[in-house]
């Protein structure tokens, strides 16, 4: 966990795109309250008749209108919060929770998640992009479905090539982005997984051998 309680890159991307949806919320709050009737409008039967004949004013009407898609937002963020975010999951772990709350039959929420999860998903992206294309493990937060181990003393004394191919690299399961066991919204399978794990084992061992 960081210094300042998140649980990896991702969960902080995910806990930015959620202070961003409340921003806009509250954005939207003051742009309803600036269009409400003055509070002195019943001092006069004047005044009542203005406001009713006034089309710059939030009516009862609009503002059930307005409100509705607002609080179907607010929902989808509470689902998440709770369901996501206070369990404390990191990195690929993370993205296959959020992905599985996008599989619902409401079309909006689904829309939302999803949006919420590709905004997520950029940090893991970025660690997949480094270890395929340099052999490069920057997993700080071991976030990523392939760990590096450190050779014991012995090994380290002798480091072979047998080392390097078969214990230098190797798959973390539990890490792999699995949505709905092999369904089309995973973002890996767990085939092409071990596929991106030779990937940057190649890489590695040819660095090894130069």
């Amino acid at each position: 966990r960081d210094s300042d309680g998140y649980h990896g890159s991702v969960a902080r991307a995910l806990a930015s795109r959620l202070d961003a949806e409340m921003t806009q919320y509250h954005e939207q709050l003051s742009l309803l309250e600036s269009e409400l009737p003055p509070l002195n409008v019943l001092d006069s039967p004047q005044s009542v008749v203005h406001v009713q004949n006034s089309r710059n004013y939030l009516t009862l009407r609009s503002l059930l209108a307005r409100i509705r898609p607002m609080r179907n937002r607010l929902r989808t963020m509470a689902i998440l919060s709770d369901g996501v975010g206070s369990r404390g999951l990191r990195g690929g772990r993370l993205l296959a929770c959020i992905l599985r709350h996008s599989l619902d039959g409401n079309s909006q929420h689904s829309a939302l998640v999803r949006s919420i999860g590709t905004d997520c998903a950029i940090p893991w992206y970025r660690l997949l992009f480094g270890w395929m294309t340099q052999g490069v493990l920057d997993d700080v937060h071991e976030e990523f479905f392939v760990t590096e181990n450190e050779p014991t003393e012995k090994e380290e004394r002798k480091l072979s090539g047998y080392f390097m191919w078969h214990k230098r690299y190797t798959l973390v399961e539990g890490q792999i982005p699995l949505c709905s066991s092999g369904g089309m919204m995973e973002i890996i399978t767990a085939d092409l997984a071990r596929g991106v794990l030779l990937v940057g084992k190649g890489i590695n061992f040819i660095r090894y051998c130069l």
